[in-house]
């Protein structure tokens, strides 16, 4: 008898692991080639395969409607893999949306609208990334003077915000007519931001709320030194999304010809899907064109995914640190009247006092 509980005890915990690894997990692609190599992944039979047999829908970045792009999609829509619609504008006009490019992604947004229907395209939902200004990354080269300069001004004057939300707000109107889904991709900075009911983040990036009908997150493993880290920082910030952005998959960092530093193996994505399975999210991996590069597609076709997932206890209190951190930074940031009124207060005082002392001198 006692043989005979064991044994079933044992049937049970294989039955309930095979279970857990056989889970189904939605899996996504995001990219942003050019038209010409978008083509050239479409006429790959071996690559469309591989992306049914996962079931992956595909987000396309829209960075132009070329012939090559619409031939692309066409094929796409023959062989039944659905896509989505990753609008973008060209980097004279700041490819991403923000408070400053609102009338240019309105225009884009009506040209997008004209090109799918002329050419058939249904899409599963409008994407728009929330990102911070292009122009940001070369500030930042130039020093902490130069960021403190352009920040402060940003939070003082909220007109460019302001006037970006009037503008913004008729993209989901325009959405809706065209019986679109909205679909915002958001930082973990945001979401700090949210917890502490601040705006500082976007004041600062240019960033803001589009009206939306779901948001997605973006985790991406050069937000963190290490697997480890970027495994806490999913588990940290997964809540309340279904969807999760993960990579890059890309050899290249986007927007530069230089090389990326950690892109995304197989054997860390296999830790995210082990984990994010648990949670029952689904996964857009960016990266495309590196995912079919660097065999992580094909390796996704043979559906080897679980993987053993390390002890994530450290890792999480020191993500957890850095989120009251970056909270703290945002709520003092947001109270901009106080910090001008403290740095004058300082400077007067270190005046008065140096004033004061060369009068005792001289």
């Amino acid at each position: 008898m006692h043989k005979l509980t064991i044994a079933w005890s044992i049937t049970l915990l294989l039955i309930a692991q095979i279970s857990l690894a056989e889970k189904k997990i939605d899996l996504s692609f995001m990219t942003e080639v050019s038209g010409f190599r978008l083509l050239e992944i479409a006429e790959d039979s071996s690559t469309i395969e591989k992306l049914k047999e996962v079931e992956a829908e595909l987000y396309i970045g829209l960075i132009d409607f070329s012939k090559e792009r619409t031939k692309a999609l066409q094929i796409f829509k023959e062989k039944g893999i659905e896509c989505h619609a990753w609008l973008l504008l060209n980097k004279g006009e700041g490819y991403f949306p923000n408070a400053h490019n609102a009338e240019a992604y309105i225009k884009r947004f009506n040209e997008f609208i004209s090109w799918s229907q002329k050419n058939g395209f249904q899409w599963n939902s409008l994407c728009i990334s929330l990102a911070p200004y292009t122009t940001d990354q070369r500030i930042v080269d130039h020093g902490y003077i130069s960021v403190s300069k352009v920040f402060l001004k940003r939070m003082i004057s909220g007109n460019i915000q302001s006037q970006g939300d009037i503008e913004y707000s008729k993209l989901r109107s325009l959405a809706k007519k065209n019986n679109l889904k909205t679909v915002n991709i958001v930082s973990p900075y945001m979401v700090d931001g949210r917890e502490v009911n601040v705006d500082t983040w976007k004041q600062i990036t240019g960033t803001f709320d589009i009206l939306h009908d779901e948001e997605y997150i973006e985790i991406f493993n050069h937000y963190t030194p290490s697997t480890i880290l970027t495994l806490a920082q999913l588990k940290s910030y997964q809540s309340g999304f279904k969807n999760i952005v993960v990579g890059s998959a890309n050899e290249k960092k986007p927007f530069s010809k230089e090389e990326n530093p950690r892109p995304l193996q197989w054997k860390e994505l296999t830790q995210y899907i082990t984990l994010l399975r648990q949670y029952d999210k689904s996964i857009i991996i960016y990266g495309l064109d590196g995912a079919v590069k660097g065999d992580i597609l094909n390796n996704l076709s043979l559906h080897l995914t679980d993987d053993k997932l390390p002890n994530l206890k450290a890792a999480e209190e020191v993500i957890i640190k850095e989120r009251e951190n970056t909270q703290v930074v945002l709520s003092i940031l947001s109270h901009t009247g106080w910090l001008l009124f403290f740095g004058l207060f300082c400077f007067l005082t270190f005046f008065i006092a140096t004033i004061r002392t060369l009068k005792l001198i001289f």
